[in-house]
């Protein structure tokens, strides 16, 4: 295998470490750039600047607008800028620093799914289908022709968590893929079909508050989607919230009379709930009791109220 593509690398946490990898067995890795210092840096996730340093590669942190990025790459005199899960845009003259420009790898099924945090919003909306799209850097978010995809199935019951171990793989395959067809220079370009295009915001913690009116499945797809390692789905209670971290099956309800929404309506001794949503109801298989000490969920409480009559019962 040719090592005479020269690429710099951005990225960040376990993703960018598996991409990494992937890269020095293509070709010739000739600098890092990781993000700046991040709390969840080699704690939570894997650390792509440890691992550069550990390999002896030339690493840097910055922001995509440093002054010092710039003069960094430069330096190393790349073919090609390779990026996955670098959180920062790329001005147009850093990017013209390599002779082939840059290819980002972003999780989704291009052109669906476009900006940030696009794994979590998929299996929010009770996506099947996932994957990985590599497509070339330019000044729009995630609007470059696409030069790889990958697709994978994510089952109703598995969660974020799940993908993610789904997807480190692929990050690897797909960038050994693409770089296999820069090296034999047969690279193919597939401009994204606009009128599929979906974008979509960032999330942050608080959007994972539980709208029991919503249907049971949706209320299962937003605890599959924020599930750990993200900060869980959660819903208030007196003193404190509930922090749901797995669902299971959806029982419809019989007749026509149905419990108010929140309203727990079995609490098993191995800490399973079954809780009322819009239209059925909702088996809860794992979840966390915050800030309510020395307490227990009890068949009639309704989650999210926090108003005096509902406190949990003392054990």
């Amino acid at each position: 295998m040719s090592m005479s593509l020269r690429v710099v690398f951005l990225g960040n946490h376990t993703v960018g470490v598996r991409t990494l990898t992937a890269i020095r067995q293509q070709a010739l890795l000739v600098g890092v750039v990781a993000h700046p210092d991040d709390p969840e840096d080699g704690v939570r996730y894997e650390s792509v600047h440890a691992e550069a340093v550990r390999l002896g590669v030339p690493a840097i942190r910055s922001t995509g607008k440093a002054p010092a990025l710039k003069e960094f790459i430069r330096a190393c005199a790349p073919d090609l800028l390779w990026i996955a899960d670098f959180r920062y845009l790329l001005p147009p003259d850093v990017v013209a620093l390599a002779s082939l420009g840059a290819v980002n790898l972003h999780p989704s099924l291009l052109p669906a799914y476009r900006g940030r945090a696009s794994i979590n919003w998929a299996i929010l909306r009770g996506e099947a289908r996932l994957g990985l799209t590599a497509h070339i850097v330019e000044a729009g978010m995630d609007t470059g022709d696409i030069v790889g995809q990958s697709s994978y199935e994510l089952r109703a019951d598995q969660d974020v968590g799940d993908a993610l171990n789904l997807l480190y793989p692929i990050y690897g395959h797909l960038t050994a893929e693409v770089l296999s067809a820069y090296i034999a220079g047969r690279v193919t370009r597939r401009p994204q079909n606009q009128s599929e295009a979906s974008e979509f915001p960032r999330r942050t913690p608080a959007d994972g508050a539980v709208d029991w009116t919503r249907s049971a499945r949706e209320v299962r797809d937003l605890i599959r989607a924020v599930a750990r390692p993200y900060p869980g789905a959660f819903a208030p209670t007196l003193g404190g919230c509930v922090r749901l971290w797995r669902a299971g099956e959806i029982l419809r309800f019989s007749g026509t009379s149905h419990p108010a929404p929140g309203e727990i309506l079995e609490a098993a001794h191995d800490g399973h709930l079954r809780v009322a949503c819009k239209d059925a109801s909702l088996l809860i298989i794992e979840s966390a009791w915050e800030g309510v000490v020395h307490a227990r969920p009890s068949v009639g409480v309704i989650l999210g109220d926090g108003s005096p009559q509902n406190s949990l019962r003392g054990k």
